[in-house]
């Protein structure tokens, strides 16, 4: 069974849904991507949870700031190995 839904995007994501042959399916399986993706994290944060830990909002910022700062420094690692 399926339903007829409207949404208003803004105009890059419809440049982009323009060039689908099956809208409805590539934004089907996005959204159901994006499900997996939130039932995984509610799974893992149950997970944590039970393990006593707790996620915050402002945890999981620190985290992606280490994370980029990182990944920064492996770029930078990489880029001066290539350039010797």
């Amino acid at each position: 069974m399926s339903r007829r839904v409207t949404v208003n995007v803004p105009d890059e994501v419809a440049e982009r849904l323009e060039r689908e042959p099956n809208v409805s399916q590539y934004v089907t399986t996005a959204i159901r991507d994006r499900m997996r993706h939130e039932e995984r994290l509610s799974a893992t944060q149950r997970m944590l949870a039970d393990a006593g830990y707790q996620l915050t909002a402002e945890g999981i910022d620190r985290m992606r700031t280490r994370l980029a700062e990182h990944e920064a420094r492996r770029a930078a690692r990489r880029d001066q190995g290539q350039a010797a």
